[in-house]
């Protein structure tokens, strides 16, 4: 599948990798990292937490992969397209000369196997690497060798009862949006661990993670494990944080919106949450719902 992948390379990856543009000034950077980001809505969420702890660990983020010193392209590994568009997008961006570097679903879903079979990326990194993103991609620069993710199945990682899964110490992306002085902040005090890729008036907004359902056709629970809801309280502050920020219209996205709240001990969570996020001040449209690709 990989060699057939890339004998496909073509213009258009290349085209993504040089026309991006960030639309904010950065200020002071030392070293640039350009954050490419396929498939979902999920994903864009997962890149913007990318890029709120790349900016705090010291880096210019970009969207212009044309002149970065890291090149970080944010997979989709769910059908055979977006995996082709994704080796395209890694192939392409080696030929800007900068350090490549794939994570996200295609990275976690296959792991050392991608590594092995794309000679251009400097490694592989999967979902427990994106608290320390900044150090690994430091490490990277400075031509260490950062081992690349090895695959497990993501469901094992959590109880198998929704609500015990609270206490499960597991890197889950687009759920690392708040930033605590301590335990005892609440949530709506805490900062937004988010960092907007794009503008504009409509953004994404992040209800949870993961799927329970074993779908036959489905690959997905596999590696973006079990379902994990957000807390409302987190949802709105980020909502909050979204309208000040100039969006208008909020789009609620996850593998299963519809389980929201299992894992919370509330199955009308869902019901109470609508409300209170279209009376969010700023917010005159919304929220709607994107389905999940399936």
């Amino acid at each position: 599948m990989w060699l057939t992948c890339r004998l496909r390379a073509c213009d258009g990856a290349a085209s993504l990798i040089r026309s991006a543009r960030y639309p904010q000034a950065v200020s002071s950077p030392t070293r640039t990292v350009a954050l490419l980001t396929l498939g979902c809505a999920r994903n864009e969420v997962d890149s913007e937490e990318l890029a709120a702890r790349l900016a705090a660990g010291g880096w210019s983020v970009t969207t212009d992969g044309s002149d970065a010193d890291v090149v970080l392209v944010n997979t989709c590994g769910f059908v055979e397209k977006a995996k082709q568009d994704s080796i395209e997008t890694l192939m392409a961006a080696s030929d800007t000369g900068a350090k490549v570097v794939a994570t996200g679903c295609m990275a976690e879903r296959y792991g050392r196997e991608l590594a092995d079979s794309l000679p251009e990326a400097a490694a592989v990194l999967g979902f427990d690497h994106y608290p320390d993103i900044s150090a690994r991609l430091t490490a990277i620069v400075n031509g260490e060798t950062v081992e690349s993710h090895a695959p497990r199945d993501r469901r094992t990682l959590l109880p198998l009862t929704p609500l015990d899964r609270r206490a499960g110490a597991v890197s889950v992306p687009g759920h690392g949006s708040s930033i605590a002085l301590d335990d005892a902040t609440p949530a709506h005090l805490r900062g937004v661990l988010r960092k907007r890729l794009t503008g504009g008036p409509v953004a994404s907004l992040k209800l949870a993670s993961g799927c329970d359902r074993r779908c036959a056709f489905c690959a997905i629970p596999s590696f973006r494990g079990a379902f994990v809801s957000r807390t409302p309280d987190e949802l709105l502050a980020e909502a909050e944080w979204l309208a000040r920020d100039g969006v208008r219209e909020l789009v609620l996205v996850s593998e299963n919106s519809t389980s929201y709240g299992k894992d919370l001990g509330d199955p009308r969570a869902l019901e109470k949450l609508l409300p209170q996020l279209a009376a969010v001040p700023g917010i005159v449209r919304g929220p709607r719902f994107l389905p999940a690709a399936r």
